[in-house]
């Protein structure tokens, strides 16, 4: 499955809106960003896609409310099992109730969604699903004995956005026993994707890696900083990157199991993941790297995130980058790629989305590079050097290149 673009109209703050998705054939990533202020209808266009999706099964209520009124429309144009569809989803007219219906050629379309719903229809989908949400589950990790992976059940709920506590450890402790057995066939699969999954915890944590499971009480153990913790002691931020990669990898576990593939491929499955505000549990540094250690282990898979961040904005090269913005009564989806692509963050920082002047979130640097930039307009030299010098006494380090000309001059007298 691929997603190819997304009509809005009358949907959510959006009247008559669309998005090209970033795909292999447009881009030179599978990545597409979208950002904008609160309120403008990031986390709507998340929404439309998976009501595209899952249509009007009942394991997804939790999608909120997202037409405008009931003269709407929401196509998706996708990729799905080596043909080109569009979904067209509209009011039930034979229910008073909200009911999006997908449609292919005027007439109802259960296919994609009875995936999502009934595990009958996954055999054959060589492609995975996921919904990565801000929230964190607070039930226990803790699981009564041993559990299977049922691959058939691999879709089911996969774009809820729950990241169930209790999974995240009956997959780790599966596929630590897998990898334990006496079948010489069995044991090289097991062994192959639990590396896998000690490479999830390695790039997910800082100086930490995955030990092993504790066989008393089938916890999952961690050693961080030279200090060994089970799986639920680990932050918050840490936990968000292990159990949605760990989630990735069960899945295609189970696409690589109901269709008797190579176990080589199993990581290169390909398939789509929506990711909405992923900075709530993230410092910036994490933020800057955690949608490319997402593709170094998934490579493709096709991302469409939701962020108010701007490290996350600048840090996938040739990414695709939308801007919702705000009017009157109204949101318009702009395309922004030119502005926002391959950006360093300075200049991400002075864009009009994030409305800062530079990047620094210091009001006297704000002003004194402004009154540089007018000293400079208006041809007052004096006034301009003077300011330099100002501001590098504030951060020697980062304006430095304002003291290029005399370097240079220092260079051509030597």
């Amino acid at each position: 499955m691929k997603l190819q673009r997304l009509t809005l109209k009358n949907i959510g703050p959006f009247l008559d809106d669309s998005i090209d998705f970033a795909t292999f054939e447009n881009s030179a990533s599978q990545v597409t960003i979208l950002t904008g202020e609160n309120g403008t209808g990031k986390t709507v266009i998340i929404d439309a896609i998976r009501k595209a999706l899952v249509g009007t099964s009942y394991q997804y209520k939790n999608i909120r409310s997202i037409r405008r009124s009931d003269n709407f429309l929401l196509e998706l144009l996708l990729a799905y099992n080596q043909q080109d569809i569009t979904l067209e989803c509209r009011l039930n007219e034979r229910s008073i109730e909200e009911n999006f219906q997908p449609y292919v050629n005027g007439r109802h379309y259960n296919d994609i969604q009875n995936s999502f719903s009934d595990s009958r229809y996954t055999k054959g989908n060589l492609w995975i699903a996921n919904y990565w949400t801000s929230q964190n589950d607070h039930s226990p990790f803790h699981i009564s004995s041993l559990d299977f992976i049922k691959p058939e059940d691999y879709l089911q709920f996969s774009l809820t956005g729950i990241q169930n506590n209790a999974e995240t450890t009956k997959i780790a402790t599966f596929f630590d026993y897998y990898k334990s057995s006496d079948d010489p066939n069995e044991k090289l699969e097991g062994e192959f994707i639990f590396n896998k999954l000690k490479e999830i915890f390695k790039i997910s944590l800082y100086n930490g890696e995955f030990v092993h499971v504790e066989r008393k009480n089938l916890l999952p153990i961690i050693e961080q900083n030279g200090f060994k913790v089970s799986l639920e002691k680990l932050s918050s931020g840490n936990l968000y990157l292990v159990q949605r990669l760990v989630s990735l990898l069960s899945q295609m576990y189970s696409v690589y199991k109901l269709n008797n593939l190579s176990i080589e491929e199993l990581c290169n499955t390909p398939g789509i993941l929506l990711i909405d505000e992923a900075e709530n549990h993230l410092h910036p540094k994490w933020q800057r790297t955690f949608l490319n250690s997402i593709l170094t282990m998934f490579p493709n898979l096709q991302i469409i995130v939701a962020t108010h961040s701007p490290f996350i904005v600048g840090s996938v090269e040739g990414s695709k980058v939308y801007v919702c913005k705000p009017h009157i009564g109204y949101s318009v989806i702009s395309d922004e790629t030119d502005i926002y692509s391959n950006k360093p963050i300075n200049e991400i920082l002075s864009t009009e989305v994030f409305g800062e002047t530079s990047p620094f979130a210091n009001e006297e640097i704000d002003k004194l590079l402004e009154a540089r930039k007018n000293a400079i307009e208006q041809g007052n030299k004096v006034e301009e050097n003077r300011i330099e010098e100002e501001l590098l006494k504030i951060n020697p380090q980062y304006f430095s290149y304002l003291d290029i000309d005399k370097i240079i001059e220092k260079i051509k007298k030597k």
